[in-house]
């Protein structure tokens, strides 16, 4: 399939690069480099969401009237039905994301799912499918946010013990680690934490905090406070 990806970010390069093998890639930035598909197969979206990310898409679709709009960006939950494109997140550590891709599921939410989850495989993404694009773009908004509130618990704890001049490590990763050992010995896999090392600075605003931004619960107020 003919293949064109818009915004070439850490995530459009290393996802043009799994790619490529398998399906001839180019993007609409580097113009002058590559010829830009006026009817590409599949329209890639990896910028990030913004208050016009609405409208840049709908000019992008227009313009280039391609089969499929897949969003790979992190975006509030309904954005994709509005543009009658399919929702796939990436699930990475950035900056290696091209590793990211091609080790983790990649999740592809909307009704026209299971016609681009071929598109993956060939390229070697193990995928799975769900109906709605709500369900990977709500799936994305809560991982991010239960990483913040993990970080956030780490450091609390770690505040604690400095002003009470107690070890972090026997406070918090020696019962965690101990508790996960005990819990997968017993047979319950489902029961262990995070262990976490505390980094005493504001949570980055590369992916939490802009996430958390995205989404209204009691939670994404507590990670944004």
């Amino acid at each position: 399939m003919k293949t064109l990806i818009v915004g070439m970010g850490e995530v459009g390069t290393a996802l043009a690069e799994v790619l490529k093998q398998y399906n001839p890639c180019c993007d609409d930035i580097k113009r002058t480099q590559v010829n830009v598909w006026t009817a590409p197969d599949i329209l890639h979206i990896t910028f990030p969401y913004s208050d016009k990310f609405v409208e840049y898409v709908k000019e992008y679709q227009e313009k280039h009237k391609p089969k499929y709009t897949i969003i790979h960006s992190t975006c509030p939950v309904g954005i994709s039905s509005q543009l009658g494109a399919i929702h796939s997140p990436i699930r990475c550590i950035h900056p290696n994301l091209e590793k990211g891709i091609k080790t983790f599921t990649k999740f592809i939410g909307g009704e026209k799912a299971s016609e681009v989850a071929d598109y993956f495989r060939k390229a070697d993404v193990t995928v799975c499918l769900f109906d709605k694009p709500e369900t990977t773009e709500a799936m994305k908004l809560f991982d991010t946010l239960y990483f913040g509130v993990c970080v956030e618990f780490a450091k609390e704890v770690k505040r604690f013990c400095d002003e009470n001049e107690l070890s972090f490590s026997d406070v918090y990763r020696l019962p965690n680690m101990t508790y996960n050992q005990g819990y997968q010995e017993l047979g319950h896999p489902e029961f262990p934490r995070p262990v976490l090392e505390p980094i005493i600075k504001k949570i980055g605003v590369h992916s939490v905090l802009n996430n958390a931004n995205l989404l209204e619960t009691n939670f994404s107020k507590f990670i944004k406070k």
